[in-house]
Protein backbone atom coordinates (compact mmCIF):
# COMPACT_ATOMS: atom_id res chain seq x y z
CA UNK A 1 0.00 0.00 0.00
CA UNK A 2 1.72 3.56 -1.25
CA UNK A 3 2.20 6.00 1.10
CA UNK A 4 -1.01 8.61 -0.18
CA UNK A 5 -3.65 5.21 0.02
CA UNK A 6 -2.34 4.03 3.47
CA UNK A 7 -3.37 8.03 4.38
CA UNK A 8 -7.31 6.37 4.53
CA UNK A 9 -6.63 4.74 7.33
CA UNK A 10 -5.22 7.39 9.76
CA UNK A 11 -8.47 8.32 10.58
CA UNK A 12 -11.59 10.20 8.93
CA UNK A 13 -12.02 13.72 7.63
CA UNK A 14 -14.56 16.38 8.70
CA UNK A 15 -15.43 19.03 6.12
CA UNK A 16 -18.08 20.55 7.23
CA UNK A 17 -16.94 23.31 8.96
CA UNK A 18 -18.82 22.88 11.69
CA UNK A 19 -16.84 24.47 14.06
CA UNK A 20 -16.36 27.68 11.98
CA UNK A 21 -18.41 30.74 12.13
CA UNK A 22 -17.27 32.90 9.09
CA UNK A 23 -17.82 36.99 9.08
CA UNK A 24 -20.41 38.67 6.26
CA UNK A 25 -17.64 40.78 5.51
CA UNK A 26 -13.88 40.67 4.57
CA UNK A 27 -10.67 43.39 5.48
CA UNK A 28 -9.26 45.13 2.69
CA UNK A 29 -6.28 42.89 1.28
CA UNK A 30 -2.85 43.92 2.48
CA UNK A 31 0.43 44.19 0.68
CA UNK A 32 4.10 43.27 2.12
CA UNK A 33 7.43 42.95 -0.03
CA UNK A 34 9.94 40.21 -0.20
CA UNK A 35 12.84 41.58 -2.01
CA UNK A 36 11.41 42.16 -5.46
CA UNK A 37 8.56 40.46 -5.52
CA UNK A 38 4.89 41.67 -3.95
CA UNK A 39 3.20 39.46 -1.39
CA UNK A 40 -1.04 40.61 -1.50
CA UNK A 41 -2.65 38.83 1.87
CA UNK A 42 -6.04 38.13 0.69
CA UNK A 43 -9.03 37.11 2.79
CA UNK A 44 -11.54 34.79 1.26
CA UNK A 45 -13.69 34.31 4.64
CA UNK A 46 -12.75 35.87 8.32
CA UNK A 47 -14.56 34.17 11.67
CA UNK A 48 -14.14 32.46 14.50
CA UNK A 49 -12.71 28.74 15.16
CA UNK A 50 -14.20 26.29 18.11
CA UNK A 51 -12.72 24.04 20.45
CA UNK A 52 -14.83 21.28 18.05
CA UNK A 53 -11.33 21.64 15.88
CA UNK A 54 -9.88 19.74 18.20
CA UNK A 55 -12.71 17.24 19.54
CA UNK A 56 -10.17 14.20 19.27
CA UNK A 57 -7.92 15.84 22.00
CA UNK A 58 -9.57 15.23 25.16
CA UNK A 59 -7.48 17.18 27.05
CA UNK A 60 -9.67 19.68 28.33
CA UNK A 61 -7.41 22.08 30.52
CA UNK A 62 -4.83 22.17 27.74
CA UNK A 63 -7.72 23.36 25.74
CA UNK A 64 -9.21 25.91 28.10
CA UNK A 65 -5.79 27.46 28.53
CA UNK A 66 -5.19 28.21 25.51
CA UNK A 67 -8.68 28.91 24.48
CA UNK A 68 -9.92 30.68 27.48
CA UNK A 69 -13.22 31.25 25.72
CA UNK A 70 -13.59 28.49 23.52
CA UNK A 71 -12.91 30.32 20.23
CA UNK A 72 -10.50 31.86 18.40
CA UNK A 73 -9.73 34.47 15.63
CA UNK A 74 -9.64 32.53 11.65
CA UNK A 75 -9.68 32.98 8.54
CA UNK A 76 -9.04 31.27 4.92
CA UNK A 77 -6.89 33.03 3.64
CA UNK A 78 -5.39 33.16 -0.53
CA UNK A 79 -1.91 34.86 -1.29
CA UNK A 80 -1.00 36.72 -4.55
CA UNK A 81 2.40 36.84 -5.17
CA UNK A 82 3.53 39.40 -8.24
CA UNK A 83 7.34 38.42 -9.19
CA UNK A 84 8.46 39.54 -12.23
CA UNK A 85 5.70 39.42 -15.07
CA UNK A 86 4.14 36.26 -13.08
CA UNK A 87 1.06 36.34 -10.97
CA UNK A 88 0.74 33.89 -9.16
CA UNK A 89 -2.35 32.78 -6.40
CA UNK A 90 -1.27 30.20 -3.47
CA UNK A 91 -4.68 28.55 -3.25
CA UNK A 92 -8.05 29.90 -4.10
CA UNK A 93 -10.46 29.62 -0.94
CA UNK A 94 -14.00 28.34 -1.17
CA UNK A 95 -15.19 29.85 -4.57
CA UNK A 96 -18.63 30.41 -3.50
CA UNK A 97 -20.20 33.51 -5.22
CA UNK A 98 -22.88 34.64 -2.79
CA UNK A 99 -24.66 33.71 0.23
CA UNK A 100 -23.41 33.92 3.78
CA UNK A 101 -19.64 32.67 3.41
CA UNK A 102 -19.54 33.98 -0.23
CA UNK A 103 -15.76 34.53 -1.29
CA UNK A 104 -14.41 37.71 -1.24
CA UNK A 105 -11.21 36.74 -3.18
CA UNK A 106 -12.75 38.51 -7.09
CA UNK A 107 -14.36 41.76 -5.73
CA UNK A 108 -10.29 41.64 -3.20
CA UNK A 109 -8.23 40.97 -6.47
CA UNK A 110 -10.18 43.64 -8.52
CA UNK A 111 -9.13 46.26 -5.91
CA UNK A 112 -5.27 45.58 -6.09
CA UNK A 113 -6.20 45.50 -9.82
CA UNK A 114 -5.41 42.50 -10.78
CA UNK A 115 -7.87 40.74 -13.38
CA UNK A 116 -8.84 36.62 -13.37
CA UNK A 117 -7.39 36.72 -16.74
CA UNK A 118 -4.31 38.24 -15.78
CA UNK A 119 -3.52 35.10 -13.42
CA UNK A 120 -0.51 32.97 -15.13
CA UNK A 121 -0.61 30.62 -12.04
CA UNK A 122 -2.16 28.95 -9.31
CA UNK A 123 -0.17 27.21 -6.74
CA UNK A 124 -2.30 24.46 -4.62
CA UNK A 125 -0.94 23.45 -0.97
CA UNK A 126 -3.56 20.79 -0.68
CA UNK A 127 -7.07 19.58 -2.70
CA UNK A 128 -9.54 20.54 0.59
CA UNK A 129 -12.13 22.46 -0.79
CA UNK A 130 -11.35 25.98 0.62
CA UNK A 131 -8.24 26.15 -1.23
CA UNK A 132 -9.22 24.14 -4.55
CA UNK A 133 -13.16 25.71 -4.49
CA UNK A 134 -12.00 29.39 -6.18
CA UNK A 135 -10.71 27.59 -9.18
CA UNK A 136 -13.98 27.89 -10.53
CA UNK A 137 -16.30 30.63 -10.56
CA UNK A 138 -19.73 30.72 -11.41
CA UNK A 139 -19.59 27.16 -12.93
CA UNK A 140 -17.07 28.87 -15.29
CA UNK A 141 -12.80 28.55 -15.15
CA UNK A 142 -12.14 31.05 -12.77
CA UNK A 143 -8.63 31.71 -14.30
CA UNK A 144 -8.54 30.81 -17.88
CA UNK A 145 -4.73 31.60 -18.54
CA UNK A 146 -3.36 29.99 -15.64
CA UNK A 147 -1.14 27.28 -15.05
CA UNK A 148 -2.17 25.32 -12.07
CA UNK A 149 -0.03 22.89 -10.02
CA UNK A 150 -0.85 20.30 -7.78
CA UNK A 151 1.22 18.05 -6.04
CA UNK A 152 1.43 14.84 -7.48
CA UNK A 153 1.09 12.75 -4.24
CA UNK A 154 -1.94 15.22 -3.06
CA UNK A 155 -3.61 14.88 -6.77
CA UNK A 156 -2.74 10.91 -6.76
CA UNK A 157 -4.02 10.70 -3.43
CA UNK A 158 -7.54 12.45 -4.09
CA UNK A 159 -8.12 11.00 -7.82
CA UNK A 160 -7.00 7.30 -6.77
CA UNK A 161 -9.96 4.86 -7.54
CA UNK A 162 -9.84 4.00 -3.98
CA UNK A 163 -10.30 6.89 -2.20
CA UNK A 164 -14.03 7.44 -2.58
CA UNK A 165 -15.30 4.11 -2.12
CA UNK A 166 -13.61 4.28 1.51
CA UNK A 167 -14.89 7.57 2.10
CA UNK A 168 -18.08 7.21 1.19
CA UNK A 169 -19.37 10.46 3.14
CA UNK A 170 -17.20 12.57 1.25
CA UNK A 171 -18.69 12.06 -2.46
CA UNK A 172 -19.54 15.69 -3.20
CA UNK A 173 -15.78 16.58 -2.49
CA UNK A 174 -14.51 13.83 -4.60
CA UNK A 175 -16.55 15.24 -7.01
CA UNK A 176 -15.82 18.58 -6.37
CA UNK A 177 -12.15 17.71 -7.30
CA UNK A 178 -13.31 15.52 -10.93
CA UNK A 179 -14.73 18.48 -12.31
CA UNK A 180 -11.77 21.14 -11.05
CA UNK A 181 -9.48 18.28 -13.03
CA UNK A 182 -11.69 17.98 -15.44
CA UNK A 183 -12.56 21.70 -16.50
CA UNK A 184 -8.74 22.80 -15.86
CA UNK A 185 -7.59 20.01 -18.52
CA UNK A 186 -3.93 20.07 -19.89
CA UNK A 187 -3.35 23.68 -17.89
CA UNK A 188 -2.93 21.41 -14.38
CA UNK A 189 0.72 19.34 -14.01
CA UNK A 190 2.24 18.01 -11.03
CA UNK A 191 5.60 18.49 -8.99
CA UNK A 192 7.19 17.00 -6.27
CA UNK A 193 8.41 17.96 -3.39
CA UNK A 194 12.04 20.18 -3.51
CA UNK A 195 10.79 21.29 -7.04
CA UNK A 196 11.09 24.98 -7.96
CA UNK A 197 7.66 25.88 -9.12
CA UNK A 198 7.59 29.39 -10.33
CA UNK A 199 10.18 31.80 -10.42
CA UNK A 200 11.82 32.14 -6.57
CA UNK A 201 9.05 29.81 -4.99
CA UNK A 202 9.95 25.78 -3.93
CA UNK A 203 7.77 23.71 -2.79
CA UNK A 204 8.20 22.01 0.55
CA UNK A 205 6.95 18.66 1.66
CA UNK A 206 4.70 19.02 4.71
CA UNK A 207 2.76 16.02 4.50
CA UNK A 208 0.50 15.02 7.43
CA UNK A 209 -2.76 17.11 7.38
CA UNK A 210 -3.00 15.62 3.84
CA UNK A 211 -1.16 13.08 1.94
CA UNK A 212 0.81 15.52 -0.19
CA UNK A 213 0.35 18.83 1.80
CA UNK A 214 2.86 21.52 0.84
CA UNK A 215 4.72 24.56 1.69
CA UNK A 216 5.65 27.24 -0.53
CA UNK A 217 8.92 28.97 0.11
CA UNK A 218 9.52 32.06 -1.99
CA UNK A 219 12.65 34.13 -2.01
CA UNK A 220 13.92 37.20 -3.52
CA UNK A 221 16.45 39.12 -3.37
CA UNK A 222 17.85 37.51 0.20
CA UNK A 223 14.66 37.76 1.25
CA UNK A 224 12.07 34.61 2.27
CA UNK A 225 8.42 34.14 2.99
CA UNK A 226 7.15 31.27 3.83
CA UNK A 227 3.04 30.39 2.65
CA UNK A 228 2.31 27.31 6.03
CA UNK A 229 -0.80 26.67 4.02
CA UNK A 230 -2.73 24.28 6.93
CA UNK A 231 0.29 23.40 9.14
CA UNK A 232 -1.97 25.45 12.08
CA UNK A 233 -5.77 26.05 12.46
CA UNK A 234 -5.37 27.60 16.00
CA UNK A 235 -2.59 30.08 16.39
CA UNK A 236 -3.56 30.49 19.96
CA UNK A 237 -3.27 26.88 20.76
CA UNK A 238 -0.45 25.38 18.31
CA UNK A 239 2.07 27.89 18.52
CA UNK A 240 2.30 27.10 21.77
CA UNK A 241 1.66 23.61 21.41
CA UNK A 242 2.72 22.19 17.97
CA UNK A 243 1.74 18.54 19.52
CA UNK A 244 -1.42 18.98 19.32
CA UNK A 245 -3.17 18.03 15.71
CA UNK A 246 -7.28 18.70 14.61
CA UNK A 247 -9.66 17.23 13.33
CA UNK A 248 -8.86 17.84 9.98
CA UNK A 249 -5.24 16.48 10.13
CA UNK A 250 -5.22 12.98 8.21
CA UNK A 251 -2.05 11.74 9.88
CA UNK A 252 -2.08 13.57 13.30
CA UNK A 253 1.71 12.44 14.14
CA UNK A 254 3.29 13.41 10.57
CA UNK A 255 1.38 17.11 10.70
CA UNK A 256 2.72 17.64 14.00
CA UNK A 257 6.32 16.62 13.27
CA UNK A 258 6.04 18.92 10.67
CA UNK A 259 4.54 21.73 11.88
CA UNK A 260 7.55 22.08 14.76
CA UNK A 261 9.68 21.56 11.51
CA UNK A 262 8.48 24.24 9.69
CA UNK A 263 7.82 26.80 12.89
CA UNK A 264 11.14 25.74 13.94
CA UNK A 265 12.56 26.69 10.57
CA UNK A 266 10.96 29.99 10.94
CA UNK A 267 11.77 31.09 13.90
CA UNK A 268 15.44 30.25 13.50
CA UNK A 269 16.07 31.82 10.44
CA UNK A 270 13.75 34.98 11.16
CA UNK A 271 11.25 33.79 7.61
CA UNK A 272 8.37 35.78 8.05
CA UNK A 273 4.91 32.96 7.46
CA UNK A 274 1.73 33.61 6.01
CA UNK A 275 -0.87 30.85 7.38
CA UNK A 276 -4.33 29.60 5.16
CA UNK A 277 -6.01 30.07 9.13
CA UNK A 278 -4.24 32.53 11.09
CA UNK A 279 -6.44 35.80 11.73
CA UNK A 280 -5.92 38.06 9.33
CA UNK A 281 -3.84 39.52 7.86
CA UNK A 282 -1.94 35.76 8.69
CA UNK A 283 1.63 37.37 8.06
CA UNK A 284 3.81 37.49 10.81
CA UNK A 285 7.03 36.35 12.53
CA UNK A 286 7.79 33.14 14.92
CA UNK A 287 9.81 32.79 18.04
CA UNK A 288 10.62 30.06 20.40
CA UNK A 289 9.32 30.50 23.78
CA UNK A 290 9.92 27.70 25.97
CA UNK A 291 8.94 23.83 24.51
CA UNK A 292 6.79 25.67 21.89
CA UNK A 293 6.49 29.12 20.10
CA UNK A 294 4.98 32.50 19.73
CA UNK A 295 3.23 33.92 17.15
CA UNK A 296 3.79 37.56 16.67
CA UNK A 297 1.68 39.06 14.06
CA UNK A 298 1.90 41.52 11.61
Amino acid sequence: MNHAIAFLAAGLIAFAFTEVSFAQASPEPKLYKVGKAEVWAIADSVGERDTNTFSSFTDSKTLKEYMPEGKVPTAIMIFAVKTGKDIILIDTGLGIPSGDRASMLMPALKKIGINPEDVTMVLISHMHPDHIGGLVWNGQKAFPNAKVKIGRVEKDFWTHENSPKQLPSRQSYFEQIKNVISMYGNAISTFEFGDVVAPGITALNARGHTPGHTVFMLESDGQKFLFIADLLHAAALQFPRPDISGMYDMNPKESAQNREKYLELAAKEKIMIGGAHLPFPAVGTVVRDGKGYKYIPD
